[in-house]
C-alpha cells in the first residue's frame, strides 16, 4: 500500500480531505492497474525533469521533487458574485474534487511503486520521494507536465532590525478582555460593545466651569500614531471615516506570532471573552513546532509584520495601520527559510481554516487578507495556482518586493507575479529603499504595484518589546492593513479584490521614476506611487457606498468634539469640528443607529437609512445635562499625590492635583468613572465609579505598585545629584564593564553581593551581566540580572565621559554611589549627553538620580529603567521607552523586608570570622574576610538568627525587625584553640620491637572535642585515647604507640598523626612521624656492669672486649663510674653516663650490613682531670670525624656531652677508632645504627 508521509497534527488541517479522497481512489486501484501504463520514456523523462532533479537521483539514486500535473480546477460561473464565504465554499470544494480525480492515476502509480508522497488540492501537484527508475514512470505520464526539484522558500526581509529592541511593560490579562463570541461570528470586532461613547446619562447644565475644566484637560491622545501610520494616513482614517478595520481579518504566513505581546493579543481572534485561548481557526502550525499548538514566533518576523497590521497598545505604541481588525496566522516558515510545502499547506488552510485537529475545514472563517512574510528568489510558477485560489475565494493577498535591487529588472519569483499585488519599500526621507527590486514583471507587467514606508518602522518585536526593523515585508503589511480599512469601510468591496486593486492604484501618490521604464505614474520603480490610505478610502466607488453628515449644536450653538456613532451593516465614529459639523463619507448602504455623545450634555440616539450613493442629513441637537462639583484628595500611601492626573473615563474631562492632593472637577449629574493616575510610575492607575446627583466628595488612594518580593519605589525632586570620584576602567568606549569589589555587603532581592559590574549600557549588577543594551520588560531571564537598570540604553564614553565609584555614608547604612557621567546616547544626536547615578546601601535600598535631561532621548523616550532580581523572575519596572526622565529626579527603590546585619568575630582572640553562615526568616548570608554580614528578611516579624561556621560552636538570637530598617546584632563564637607540644616524631624502632611516645595537648579556648589518628590508618602506629573532649584550660597527655612487628629490617616508616578539633582558627593539626626499622643496631653502655633499658625503651647492653664477629672494644683499658651527681643535658638516659671506658683503641663491630650508619657517642668526665688532660680525636671506617675533644674543656669535669655523625660501611665491619693526644681516650656510651633514610 502507499506510504504517504504521516501528518503531524497541523497538517491534518489541509490533509483530511485529502487522505479522505485516497482512500476512495484507492479503492478504483485495480482498474486503473489493470490498464497498462505508458511504458517509461527517457525522452519524456530529459523533456519534464529539471536538471537538478535528475542531478540529485543521479548523484544519490533517491530524491524529493515535486510532480506537477497538467490542469487546475475549474470554477462554476458567477462565482465572484457571490458572498466571500459562498465564494470561498465553492473554491475549496471544486479544487479539492479536481485534485481527486486528476491525481488519481498518479497515486495509482505511486502506491504501487510503495513510494511516499503528498497531494495537495491548492495547486495540482505532489510531493514525491522516490529512485530514478520510478521518476522516469512518473514523468512518462500524460498529464504530468514538470518535476521539479524541493527548494527552500526565503522569509520576507522583515527581520533586519536597524536599531535595539525597546519595550514596554506586558498588558495585564485583566486588560485584554474581549465580549463572548463564537467561530461562526467571523471576527473579534462583530462581538465586542457596539458603544464606545461615555457621555454622562444624567441630565443638567453646562457651566463656564465646566468650559474651563475641559480647557485645562489633557486631550487624550487618541490617534496618535508611528511616523510610518500617518505617512500613510491611516489615522485620518480612523478619525474621518470612523473605521479602524473593524469587522475585518488579517493573516500572516510566515515565521509565526508572538502571542503575548501587548500590541497583538487582544485582536487574536483566538482569544476569548474569559482571556483564555481557542486556537481552533484561528492559528496553525504545520511544522508543529510551537509548543501547545499555541501561537510562537522563531523569530520576529511574523509578529513585526502583524504589528505594523493591526498592533496598538496605547499611545507611544500604537503601530497598526488597522488597529481594530483581528488577526490569524500560519507558521510556514523558521527564522532562515520556509519549505515549499509548509507554504503550501498554510495557502490551503487559508481558504479553509480547520479546527485544532486539523479537521472539520470553514471556509467560512477565511481570512479577508493573508499578507505574506516570505519570498522566492526563483521564475518558478509553483505558487500561481494558489494565489489564483485566493482571488477566486475574495482573499486580497500582500507580498513583499523582495529581490536583487536596485537593478532593473529583478522582480523575480511572486514578486513578479503579474497577479500578484507587490509593494516596495521607502524611508522616512521619501527615498526608495536601496535593496527594492524593480521591475519589469512578467509578460511586461508593471512592477512594483505601490510604494509604502519600510525602513526604520517601529513593529512589534521579541518578548513583548518593540523594535525598529527594515524590508519589504515591512512595506507589504502596511498595503494588507489598508485593505483591512478598506474592507472595514465598505462592505461592499469586500472579496473584490480587482477592484480593491483599482482603488490602491487609482488613489496612489505618484512618484515620477521611469529609469527602468513605465510612465511617470506607473513605472517599475515605484509602480502607482505611495500608499495612501486616506486617498483609497475617499476613492471607493460611490456606488458601493452612502455618506451622512450634519451639525451637532446645543442653544443653537455649535458643539466641537462630540462623537457621533453608527451602528448598522458597518460601525463607524466621527466627531464634530469646530463649527459643529461632522461626517460620515462612506457608510454601507442600509438602516443605523446614531448616537451622539459630548461630555455635559445629554446623548440622543436617532436612527437614519443610508441608501448606495446617497447622502443623509442628520443634525442633532443636545441638552446639557444638570452639572455639579466633584471634589476630592488623592494620596499614595496616606502622602499627598501632587500633580496627579484625575481623568473622567471616556471624556476629555481632567484636572492635575495640587501640592496637597486636592482636587475639583465640574460634571454632569450621573454615574462617572475616574481614572487617578500619578505622575510617575510608583503608584497603580486606579479607577473609580462615582455617582454624582449634586456636589459630591471623593477621595482615591491610589496603590504602591509592588513586586512579588515586595519592592516599592517614590520619587523625588532636587536632591543633590551622587558622583563618584574613582574611575572604573573599561575595555571599549561601549558595550562593556568593569567590576569592581564592594567595601562592604550589599543586600539585594534577598541575596547579599560583595562585588557589583557597571556596564556602559547604564546598568550596575550584582549578578549575571553582559554588555547588553537592548532593553526588555522587566523581569527578563535573559542576562543581565540582579541589578538596577538606571539607564538601560546605547551609551557611550567619550574623551570627556566615564563611568566613576564613590563609598560613604556611616554604618550600618553606608553607601556606594556609581555614576555615569556625561554619557553619549549612540542612536541620538552626536552631541546630546546625559548623566545620571545608581546609590545602593547595606540597609538594602537603591535609587538612581537624573541630572542634564533636557536632549530628545536624555528623558529615557529609548531607555529601560528599573530593578530586577537575580534570576529574571521578579523587578519592579519602573518604564520602558516613555521618556518620564526629568532633570534633577530621583527614583527610590526600597523593601518591606528588613536587612539584618553585623559581624562575626572568634570567641578567642576577636578577630573575624569567614565563611560563618547567618541565617534568618529563611534567608541566610556567608561572612566575607572581615567577618561582616547583611541580608533581607521578611518584615514585620520576630526571627531566630542562627549563627554557625565550621570548626566554632553555633549560638543563635532572637530578633524583633520591622520593614525597611536595619538591625546590626554582632556574634563571638566560641571554639577551641589547641596546642600539641611535639611538631613531629621520629625514632627508631628495631624490628619487632614497641615503643611509645608522649603528645601533649592544652587548650586555651572553649570546650572542644578532639580525635587522633595516622591518616593513612597505618597498623604501625595508633594513640591512646585517640578520641575526647578538652575541657576548657585543659591539658591532655597523649601515648603513641609504636609496633614493628612484621616490618623488613632496613625500612624507613613515615606517616602523619591528623589531630582534629573544634579550634577555629586552626581545627587540624597534622604531626609527620617517621619511624626508622633498622637492618642493625648495637647500643652498648661502657664500663657497666648489667643492661639498661631507657626511658624510650631502648635496651643498652654493657660493652665487652672485641671477639671476632661480634662487637666490642679493642686495646688495654678501664672502667670508671661516679655515683656523684652529672651536669649537662644528655641526649640519653643519665645513667649511661655513670660509667665509662678509658684507655681503649678502638670498638669494632663485625658482620654488619654495609651502608649507611649512625654513630652516636656519649662523653662525661667522671675523674678530676682538668682541661688539656685528656685530649683524642674519634675516627670512623678511617675518616676523622671528633677532633681534639677534651671532655673536661667541652663540658667539665661531670658534665655530659654528646657527639654524633653519619659514616658510610663497605666492608661489613664498622671500625670506631679512638686515638690519644694527651692522657687516655674515654667514652661513655656507644650506639651505631644502620639508617637507610640518611646519606652520608
Amino acid at each position: 500500500m502507499a506510504r504517504r508521509t504521516k501528518p503531524g497534527r497541523g497538517t491534518k488541517a489541509v490533509l483530511t480531505a485529502v487522505v479522505t479522497a485516497g482512500s476512495l481512489v484507492l479503492g478504483l486501484a485495480p482498474a486503473h492497474a489493470a490498464q497498462p501504463g505508458p511504458s517509461p520514456s527517457a525522452a519524456a523523462y530529459r523533456a519534464k525533469a529539471d536538471s537538478g532533479v535528475r542531478a540529485d537521483l543521479d548523484r544519490t539514486g533517491r530524491a524529493t521533487f515535486w510532480v506537477t500535473l497538467d490542469d487546475e480546477a475549474t470554477l462554476p460561473s458567477g462565482v465572484a458574485a457571490r458572498t466571500k464565504a459562498e465564494r470561498g465554499r465553492t473554491v475549496f470544494t471544486a479544487k479539492r474534487a479536481h485534485a481527486r480525480e486528476a491525481q488519481a492515476p498518479l497515486k495509482a502509480l505511486l502506491d504501487g511503486a510503495g513510494a511516499t508522497y503528498e497531494s495537495f488540492w491548492i495547486t495540482n501537484t505532489l510531493k514525491v520521494t522516490a529512485d530514478r527508475d520510478l521518476a522516469r514512470r512518473i514523468a512518462a505520464r500524460p498529464e504530468v507536465t514538470a518535476l521539479n526539484p524541493d527548494e527552500a522558500v526565503s522569509v520576507a526581509d522583515t527581520g533586519k532590525a536597524t536599531a535595539p529592541v525597546r519595550t514596554a511593560t506586558p498588558a495585564k490579562a485583566s486588560e485584554v478582555r474581549k465580549a463572548p463570541r463564537t467561530p461562526e461570528a467571523g471576527t473579534a470586532s462583530e462581538n465586542r460593545e457596539a458603544s464606545k461613547a461615555s457621555g454622562a446619562s444624567g441630565a443638567g447644565k453646562a457651566s463656564e466651569s465646566r468650559a474651563a475644566a475641559a480647557g485645562k484637560a489633557a486631550a487624550a491622545p487618541a490617534d496618535e500614531a508611528v511616523w510610518n501610520i500617518e505617512r500613510i494616513n491611516a489615522p485620518r482614517v480612523w478619525s474621518e471615516f470612523g473605521v479602524r478595520g473593524e469587522g475585518i481579518v488579517v493573516a500572516d504566513i510566515g515565521t509565526g506570532v508572538g502571542l503575548e505581546h501587548p500590541a497583538l493579543r487582544d485582536r487574536y481572534r483566538g482569544l476569548t471573552a474569559d482571556g483564555s485561548y481557542e486556537h481552533a481557526y484561528s492559528w496553525y502550525d504545520p511544522m508543529n513546532y510551537c509548543p501547545g499548538n499555541a501561537p510562537c514566533d522563531t523569530s520576529f518576523v511574523g509578529t513585526s509584520a502583524v504589528g505594523v497590521m493591526v498592533g496598538d497598545n496605547g499611545p507611544g505604541h500604537r503601530i497598526g495601520v488597522a488597529p481594530d481588525a483581528d488577526w490569524i496566522a500560519a507558521k510556514a516558515c523558521q527564522a532562515m527559510g520556509c519549505a515549499v510545502d509548509s507554504i503550501l499547506r498554510a495557502g490551503q488552510w487559508m481558504i479553509a481554516p480547520t479546527d485544532a485537529r486539523g479537521a472539520n475545514p470553514r471556509p467560512d472563517l477565511a481570512p479577508h487578507v493573508v499578507n505574506n512574510s516570505w519570498w522566492v528568489n526563483n521564475t518558478n510558477a509553483w505558487f500561481k495556482p494558489v494565489l489564483q485560489a485566493w482571488r477566486d475565494a475574495g482573499i486580497f493577498a500582500s507580498f513583499p518586493n523582495d529581490g536583487g535591487g536596485p537593478r532593473c529588472e529583478s522582480a523575480i519569483g511572486v514578486s513578479g507575479y503579474a497577479d500578484a499585488y507587490v509593494t516596495t519599500t521607502f524611508g522616512a526621507d521619501g527615498a526608495l529603499h536601496a535593496e527594492s527590486a524593480r521591475g519589469s514583471g512578467e509578460n511586461g507587467a508593471v512592477k512594483p504595484n505601490i510604494a509604502a514606508p519600510g525602513v526604520n518602522i517601529r513593529s512589534a518585536g521579541r518578548d513583548g518589546g518593540y523594535a525598529l526593523v527594515t524590508g519589504p515585508g515591512m512595506a507589504a503589511s502596511h498595503t494588507a492593513g489598508t485593505v483591512a480599512l478598506l474592507w472595514s469601510l465598505a462592505p461592499g468591496l469586500r472579496g473584490k479584490v480587482a477592484e480593491t486593486e483599482r482603488v490602491l492604484d487609482g488613489s496612489a501618490i505618484d512618484v515620477d521614476d521611469t529609469s527602468c521604464g513605465g510612465t511617470p505614474a506607473d513605472n517599475n520603480v515605484w509602480g502607482e506611487g505611495k500608499l495612501d490610505a486616506r486617498a483609497a478610502a475617499a476613492a471607493i466607488p460611490a456606488a458601493l457606498h452612502g455618506s451622512a453628515g450634519g451639525t451637532v449644536t446645543s442653544g443653537g450653538g455649535p458643539l466641537a468634539e462630540a462623537a457621533v456613532a453608527f451602528s448598522g451593516p458597518t460601525k463607524a465614529r466621527v466627531r464634530s469640528d469646530a463649527s459643529g459639523a461632522y461626517r460620515a463619507p462612506v457608510l454601507a448602504p442600509g438602516d443605523y443607529t446614531v448616537t451622539t455623545t459630548l461630555f455635559g450634555y445629554l446623548s440622543r440616539t436617532a436612527p437614519i437609512t443610508v441608501g448606495a450613493g446617497g447622502h443623509v442629513t442628520h443634525d442633532v441637537a443636545l441638552d446639557e445635562a444638570p452639572m455639579a462639583r466633584l471634589t476630592g484628595r488623592v494620596t499614595t500611601a496616606s502622602e499627598p499625590e501632587g500633580n496627579a492626573l484625575v481623568a473622567v473615563a471616556g471624556t476629555s474631562a481632567s484636572v492635575r492635583t495640587a501640592r496637597d492632593g486636592s482636587w475639583a472637577l465640574r460634571v454632569p449629574h450621573g454615574t462617572h468613572g475616574l481614572t487617578v493616575t500619578a505622575d510617575h510610575r510608583c503608584a497603580e492607575t486606579s479607577t473609580v465609579q462615582v455617582g454624582v446627583t449634586g456636589d459630591t466628595v471623593r477621595d482615591v488612594g491610589l496603590t504602591r505598585r509592588t513586586d512579588v518580593f515586595g519592592t516599592t519605589c517614590t520619587v523625588e525632586s532636587g536632591r543633590a545629584f551622587p558622583t563618584g570620584d574613582t574611575k572604573l576602567p573599561f575595555h571599549m568606549p561601549s558595550f562593556s564593564m568593569s567590576t569592581f569589589d564592594l567595601p562592604f555587603p550589599v543586600p539585594f532581592y534577598g541575596r547579599t553581593y560583595r562585588k557589583a559590574t557597571a556596564s556602559l549600557a547604564g546598568v550596575l549588577g550584582f549578578g549575571r551581566m553582559s554588555t547588553r543594551a537592548r532593553s526588555a520588560p522587566l523581569p527578563d531571564i535573559s542576562v543581565p540580572d540582579g541589578a538596577v537598570y538606571a539607564f538601560w540604553d546605547d551609551l557611550a564614553a567619550e574623551a570627556d565621559s566615564g563611568v566613576y565609584w564613590s563609598a560613604g555614608g556611616t554604618a550600618p547604612h553606608r553607601t556606594v554611589t556609581v555614576e555615569w557621567r556625561n554619557m553619549r546616547l549612540i542612536m541620538s544626536n552626536p552631541q546630546e549627553r546625559v548623566s545620571f547615578s545608581v546609590v545602593v546601601s547595606e540597609d538594602g535600598t537603591a535609587s538612581s538620580h537624573y541630572k542634564n535631561v533636557t536632549g530628545a532621548k536624555a528623558n529615557g523616550s529609548s531607555a529601560g529603567i528599573g530593578v530586577e532580581n537575580a534570576t529574571g523572575t521578579d523587578a519592579l519596572h519602573y518604564s520602558n521607552d516613555e521618556g518620564l526622565l526629568r532633570d534633577g529626579m530621583s527614583i527610590h527603590y526600597r523593601t518591606n523586608s528588613a536587612v539584618v546585619a553585623g559581624k562575626v568575630t572568634d570567641g578567642n582572640d576577636g578577630e573575624p570570622v569567614a565563611g560563618a553562615t547567618v541565617t534568618a526568616g529563611g534567608r541566610s548570608d556567608t561572612t566575607g574576610p572581615d567577618g561582616r554580614y547583611a541580608f533581607q528578611v521578611p518584615a514585620p516579624d520576630a526571627h531566630q538568627v542562627t549563627v554557625s561556621a565550621p570548626d566554632h560552636t553555633s549560638t543563635e538570637r532572637r530578633l524583633t525587625v520591622e520593614p525597611g530598617g536595619t538591625t546590626v546584632t554582632d556574634f563571638a563564637l566560641d571554639t577551641g584553640r589547641v596546642t600539641a607540644d611535639t611538631a613531629s616524631l621520629h625514632l627508631v624502632v628495631p624490628p619487632g620491637e614497641r615503643r611509645v611516645r608522649t603528645v601533649e595537648l592544652a587548650n586555651s579556648g572553649s570546650v572542644t572535642p578532639y580525635k587522633i589518628a595516622e591518616r593513612g590508618d597505618q597498623r604501625w602506629v595508633s594513640v591512646d585515647p585517640p578520641s575526647g573532649e578538652l575541657a576548657a584550660g585543659a591539658r591532655k597527655s597523649l601515648g603513641v604507640r609504636f609496633d614493628t612487628t612484621g616490618v623488613a629490617p632496613g625500612t624507613t616508616l613515615t606517616g602523619t598523626l591528623r589531630l582534629s578539633t573544634w579550634s577555629g582558627r586552626k581545627p587540624v593539626i597534622d604531626i609527620p612521624v617517621t619511624v626508622v626499622v633498622p637492618a642493625y643496631r648495637a647500643a652498648v653502655d661502657a664500663g657497666a656492669t648489667g643492661a639498661l633499658t631507657d626511658a624510650h625503651g631502648d635496651t643498652w647492653t654493657p660493652d665487652r672486649a672485641y671477639t671476632a664477629g661480634s662487637h666490642g672494644y679493642l686495646g688495654t683499658s678501664t672502667r670508671q663510674t661516679t655515683t656523684r651527681t652529672l651536669t649537662g643535658s644528655p641526649l640519653h638516659d643519665p645513667a649511661l653516663y655513670r660509667t665509662a671506658r678509658q684507655g681503649m683503641y678502638e670498638y669494632r663491630f663485625d658482620t654488619v650490613p654495609n651502608g649507611t650508619y649512625r654513630v652516636e657517642l656519649g662523653f662525661a668526665e667522671l675523674a678530676d682531670q682538668r682541661p688539656s688532660q685528656r685530649v683524642f680525636d674519634v675516627m670512623a671506617e678511617g675518616e676523622l670525624f671528633v677532633t681534639d675533644l677534651d671532655p673536661a674543656r667541652e663540658a667539665g669535669v661531670r658534665a655530659t656531652h654528646d657527639r654524633a655523625f653519619t659514616v658510610r660501611v663497605t666492608d661489613g665491619q664498622l671500625n670506631l677508632r679512638f686515638v690519644t693526644n694527651s692522657g687516655k681516650t674515654l667514652v661513655n656510651s656507644v650506639r651505631v645504627t644502620e639508617r637507610s633514610d640518611l646519606t652520608g
